[in-house]
Parts: structure tokens; sequence; C-alpha cells
């Protein structure tokens, strides 16, 4: 179909005036950065990926592969034609460029923050004498623009398809009146109209119905005219065609600074050392925010400030209301009010500073929400409904984003298990279904957390079709890092597929002396060294794009139980570096890596 369409649909109009289009440039100053969500759809016809709020335009576009085809770049700054001087982000389709518009984000729900650029305009540009396109009375039966003097009415069907397919955000106003032009690729003379953004063909004697109204290929005809060497328009592989840069995270121990144990210089520099320019921090709401309402920001600042100093940027995982506020677990609902200010004034002090918030962590095991999660594998509490939880994510993504737009807000990461009680655990698949029904989850999440198991299963293997070792923990997929494949395929059934997902935490135990992990013991550092490195291939290479952040559990967590007395903790045993902060082989696989 492509194919038949590509030859059928070579411009009427030579495109003489072309010449006075505006040159790409690499000019960026001034131009502000996408805001999130960070999403992507790769189309291996074109290998390029609709990403971002350019692929959420495309699929409210109606008809949108017949309307706008397939990208045929990744995003890239150009000079626009229409208001010369200034320069967009643009992202070519094989009818259309749409091009960001950051003064219109924040604004009636983002309908106008991307704009279909005026190709047409270009097109008609210069034929303003000619009859078609000269503006014309109002008839008076609805059909007539003022803005631009002409009508949707005639022969053909065009005003039918304009309403249908988009109108005016898709096609912009009529720029000529409907007349007849010689398709130079046929040589036949068909009934024509000239719009803002695009230009119509009818054919009549089309069979397909669907064919009967053709679209110019404009985004083809301007990639060819002025992009030939342009390498954001190079055919690229699903894993070369992320939204963002892939990003590499440790889960560290920040806290504590001026404890006998601590250095956070040098596990930033550790960290930085690694080449792993990201660190996830868990922070506990109910440390921080006193029923009288102050907030004692004091350790998180120089944590916040000691990470900008090194170059690392943050995610910072809320969790633990204050007991006023119905803790240790999730807040009751009268107090989510509260947690929305807690996160806007977070999101308001770190602003530029805190680059992600993951709210909450592992919401789908009760002792996450009013139990003890570190006493024997967790112990009481209730697990909240996964709408009681997007409602409490709304919450605070709206907060956080009144205060940093460019904030990234993760939702809490499910852990994994088919345990279906609860008073212990519901079923990460389930529980993410259900997040992923709600229709407030869709538009209050930028990125998805999820936390695979492992155990002492390779990562390549998955259950039942390439069972781990055993005897235990093998005949289940939650023992199994590829359970992340299962989490992707719940979110595609549920319509969210290009949503990307982050790894909030992953990683492979050693030996230890902690109850419930004993297949530790069964995996040597040189093997978590390999599996750790695998893993990152496997999300970084085969999952792309729809992984865009992987999390290692954990960098430094041995030093403090080295210090305690217990090095042999499941916790330190998940580490890459040991309790005396020499490396273990893992940290010095992951820094050997290589990274892109």
């Amino acid at each position: 179909m492509t194919r038949r369409i590509i030859v059928a649909l070579v411009l009427i109009v030579t495109l003489a005036t072309v010449g006075t289009w505006p040159q790409p440039s690499a000019a960026q100053s001034g131009v502000a950065d996408t805001y999130p969500p960070y999403q992507a759809r790769y189309f291996a016809d074109t290998g390029h990926t609709a990403v971002n709020s350019f692929l959420e335009t495309w699929k409210n576009t109606p008809n949108a592969l017949f309307v706008l085809g397939f990208p045929i770049s990744q995003p890239l700054v150009e000079e626009s034609f229409t208001n010369p001087g200034q320069y967009y982000r643009v992202q070519y389709f094989e009818r259309a460029v749409l091009e960001e518009h950051p003064e219109n984000y924040g604004q009636q729900d983002n309908r106008y923050y991307v704009l279909g650029r005026l190709m047409g305009n270009q097109l008609a540009k210069g034929r303003e004498n000619e009859v078609p396109f000269q503006p014309v009375a109002n008839p008076g039966d609805g059909s007539w623009f003022p803005e631009t003097g002409h009508s949707l009415r005639g022969q053909a069907p065009f005003s039918q398809f304009w309403h249908s397919n988009g109108g005016l955000e898709v096609f912009g106003f009529p720029l000529s009146e409907q007349f007849q032009e010689v398709n130079q690729a046929d040589g036949q003379t068909y009934w024509v109209q000239y719009f803002q953004r695009q230009r119509m063909e009818w054919h009549p004697n089309e069979t397909n119905p669907q064919y009967k109204i053709m679209l110019g290929l404009l985004g083809n005809e301007y990639r060819d005219k002025f992009h030939k060497n342009d390498s954001a328009f190079n055919f690229r592989s699903s894993s070369d065609a992320l939204p963002r840069q892939f990003i590499y995270g440790f889960n560290a121990h920040l806290y504590a600074q001026g404890t006998a144990w601590q250095d956070r210089t040098r596990v930033l520099t550790l960290s930085k050392n690694a080449g792993v320019n990201w660190v996830r921090q868990q922070v506990r709401w109910r440390d921080l925010h006193d029923v009288s309402g102050q907030i004692f920001w004091a350790e998180l600042d120089n944590i916040v400030a000691d990470a900008q100093r090194q170059g690392i940027s943050l995610l910072l995982s809320v969790v633990s209301a204050p007991d006023w506020a119905g803790g240790p677990g999730m807040p009751r609902r009268e107090n989510f009010k509260d947690f929305g200010y807690f996160m806007g004034q977070m999101a308001a002090r770190y602003r530029g500073r805190v680059q992600a918030y993951e709210i909450w962590n592992e919401q789908n095991r009760a002792c996450e929400n009013g139990g003890d999660c570190a006493t024997a594998g967790g112990i009481g509490g209730r697990v909240a409904s996964a709408d009681y939880y997007v409602d409490l994510l709304a919450t605070a993504y709206d907060a956080i984003k009144a205060s940093d737009s460019y904030a990234i807000v993760v939702s809490g990461a499910p852990t994994s298990t088919e345990t279906n009680r609860a008073d212990i655990a519901l079923s990460d698949t389930s529980y993410i279904s259900s997040m992923a029904s709600n229709p407030t989850f869709r538009t209050h999440a930028d990125a998805i957390g999820v936390h695979p198991g492992g155990q002492y299963n390779p990562p390549d293997s998955k259950w039942p079709s390439n069972p781990g070792p055993g005897p235990n923990w093998r005949n289940s997929a939650e023992f199994y890092f590829r359970r992340v494949e299962d989490i992707h395929n719940t979110l595609v059934a549920n319509g969210m597929g290009d949503k990307q997902i982050w790894v909030t935490e992953f990683g492979w135990a050693t030996a230890n002396n902690t109850p419930g992990y004993e297949y530790g013991n069964s995996i040597s550092q040189a093997t978590q060294a390999q599996w750790i490195t695998r893993a990152f291939e496997l999300g970084r290479n085969d999952w792309s794009p729809w992984v865009g952040a992987m999390f290692v559990w954990n960098l430094n967590f041995a030093v403090p139980w080295r210090f305690s007395g217990n090095e042999q903790h499941e916790q330190a045993a998940f580490g890459v570096i040991n309790g005396d902060w020499t490396p273990r082989p893992a940290f010095s696989a992951i820094q050997a890596m290589t990274k892109r």
C-alpha cells in the first residue's frame, strides 16, 4: 500500500519556490527542551520512531497513517519558514512535518503544543494571483472561512474528508477553491484543493474508497530537497531510535553523611567513575514532613547539592506517609492533598536539580501499605487497590508538574509476584493491568516503574519456555528478569505499549545469611557481574525503545551493613562494591560496559 501511494502522490507543483524555504541549522539556542512524557513507537517500514509529543499528536490524528504517514526522521531543530529567525524542534513524517511550540505548553491540555507545519502555504506561495487562489464571496452555506476567504464546497468530497480526518488542526484552512490541475506523475487531470498544511487530490475512479482522496507526501519532498545528507533521516534499528538517551543508574544510600561509615562524595564519585550518571535514592515522606506542616529539608538539600556538583542526575523514590497522614503506608484519602502539597514543595525546591520522582514503591505488597517490610520478608498491612494508588499518583503528578514541568514522574514499581492475597501481595501483571485500565493513569505517568525478579535464574531464561537451573525459584515467571516482557505485554494489551518502562530495581544477590534469599548462595560474584551486564544489554538493545532506564540494586549498601556487623545481609549481597569500598567484579564489569 505504501509504495503505491508514494508513486501516486508526487506533487504537481515543481517546488520552484522551495529555494526560499529555510535551510536546516545547527543553531539551537533558545529552543526549549522537549517536555515529558518520553515515549516511542518504532516503525520498521521507515526505520524511525515517532516519539514523545509528536507520537501523541500522531495517535490523536484520525487515520494517522494515511493523513500523516510513517515517521521519516528523528527529531531535529531547524528554522521556521513562517517565522524566519525562529527555530523549532520538528519531526518529519511522510506527509507532514510536526513542530513543537513550547509557548503553547501547559495550555488547553497541550492541545496546540505540537502543530503541523504550514507546508501547503509554501506550495501555494507565488500563486496568489491565480484564479483558484483568489478569495471568493461567502456563499452563505456555512462552508466559507473568513480567515482565508475560501470555502469547502464543490464537486470533490474534500469537505467530508477534511472534517472526518482532523479538520483545522490537521489540515488548516483552505487556501484555494477546488480546481483542476495536471498531476505530473501520471499526466492526468484531477480536482485538487490546497490547504495551509496539505494538498488534496480527488481520484473518483479509484476502486478502493480509501484512496479516492490522496494527500501529498510533503515531508518526503522537503526531506529530498534539503536533507539528503542529514543523519537524522538515516534508517536505523529500534535500538538506535530511542526518544531520549538511555539511562544507566544505581540505587544508592546517600543519607547519613557525618556517620562513621558514610562518604557521600565517594559514593557519587564511584557512580560517575563507572559511567553511571543517575542515582535512585529513596526518600521517606514521614521523615521530612511534620504534623505542624513544617518540612525539614536539610539533609536532602545536601544530597541534591552534592549530586548536582558531581553531575549526577537524581531519581527520588518517595514512600511512607507520616503517622498523622495515615502512615507508615499510603496516606488516607483525606490526606492526599497533604502529599500533593509535599511533592509540590519538593519539586519547586529542586526544580532543575532533581530530574525524576518515583511515586511509591512496590505498592502491590501489603507491607508497603501499613505493615513492616523489613521483618520476616514483610508482615502486616493490606494492599491498596490499583485505583486508590492511581489517585495518589495523580495527586502527586499534578503537584509536581505545577512546580516543574520538566520533572519526570515515574509510577511506583510493583514487586514481581504471582501471589494474589491482599494481606500479602497481588500479582504485578494484574496490578499493572488494573492501573493501565484506569484513564487517569494514562495521563499521570511519564514512565512506568518495574521491579523484575531474578533469584538464581540467568537474565535470558524465562518460565516456562527456557527455565532456570532449579530446583527452587524456577517454576513461576515472577522469578525471572524477563518478567519485564510480561509487564510490557500487559501494557500493550491495555493500549499503553508506547509508554517507556523504567526498571528502577534489578540485580542478583550473592552469598548471604538472610532467610528467603538463599538462592544467592548459588551465585558467584563473577556470575553476578555477567548477569547484570547481560541484563543491561537486553534492556538497552532487545527491549528498545520501550525500556528507557535501568537502575542496578545496589551500589553501596554493603558499607553500612559492614559497619553494623552483618556484611552477609542480602542488601549487601546485592551490592556491586564491598563493605570496605573495594569494587566487586560487577562494578568493574559495569564500568567497562559500553554505554550508549
